[in-house]
């Protein structure tokens, strides 16, 4: 089981959520001349520090009122041991994880089933689906140590772009041996000017880890890619 929290996500809520071991609270004075507009912006900066700590972390919308709560029940000097801060907190995290994941893959997989129907679309031995838009005239990778030069969109099944060397103004090229499978076999599909629709289960793809904030664990994906040019691989003479 992969760790569900991560330590400073950990440490930041602990630090503002239990008390000090110095036993000193946010209810101590502050020394003259700290004005309110010193205590506001640093009030500001570590709420919104928090803020980002809960985002990163993957908690999904919770409960304001219960946030301000731990805040001040830290500063009346309410104790809570560490052990049962880790276990509610993992333990949320751990069940809605397992929660997301199963929705994310029953989704992928009526997608990949109503998309497989559609016209045009392919499915090979492995379980990706592709669309051919343009065969393309020009070579062909025949090795997955070939390199590709294309131009690409990649999105997540809300349709949100995560990826696009479109948006970047520039092409990418990579050796075929470096990427997900999906683009591994999708790529020897169609030749040098051709253009391709892949869609990705997620065990061609990033499987149950994820990727990044946009990529879902369990996530089937869909991408364009234009096959700029392929450079075969050439075995270096020893």
């Amino acid at each position: 089981m992969k760790k569900i929290l991560t330590l400073a996500v950990i440490c930041t809520l602990g630090g503002l959520l239990m008390v000090s071991c110095d036993k000193k609270t946010s209810s101590e004075k502050q020394p003259a001349g700290i004005t309110r507009a010193d205590v506001d912006s640093v009030s500001y900066m570590l709420g919104y520090n928090v803020g980002m700590s809960l985002k990163q972390g993957n908690f999904g919308a919770l409960s304001t009122k219960q946030l301000i709560k731990g805040i001040q029940d830290a500063d009346k000097g309410v104790e809570i041991d560490y052990m049962t801060f880790q276990t509610i907190v993992n333990g949320f995290l751990e069940k809605r994880n397992e929660l997301l994941s199963a929705e994310i893959r029953k989704r992928s997989e009526e997608f990949l089933a109503a998309n497989a129907k559609k016209a045009g679309v392919m499915t090979t031995e492995s379980g990706l689906q592709y669309k051919i838009v343009r065969e393309g005239e020009g070579a062909k990778a025949t090795s997955d140590r070939d390199t590709v030069e294309v131009n690409y969109e990649g999105k997540n099944l809300d349709g949100k772009v995560f990826d696009s060397s479109y948006d970047r103004g520039q092409t990418v090229s990579f050796p075929l041996d470096r990427v997900i499978k999906g683009w591994t076999e999708g790529m020897q599909l169609i030749g040098e000017g051709g253009e391709i629709m892949l869609y990705v289960p997620a065990e061609l793809a990033y499987g149950d880890r994820g990727a990044g904030a946009d990529i879902r664990p369990d996530e089937a994906l869909t991408f364009k890619v234009e096959l700029i040019s392929v450079k075969p691989f050439v075995e270096k003479a020893e």
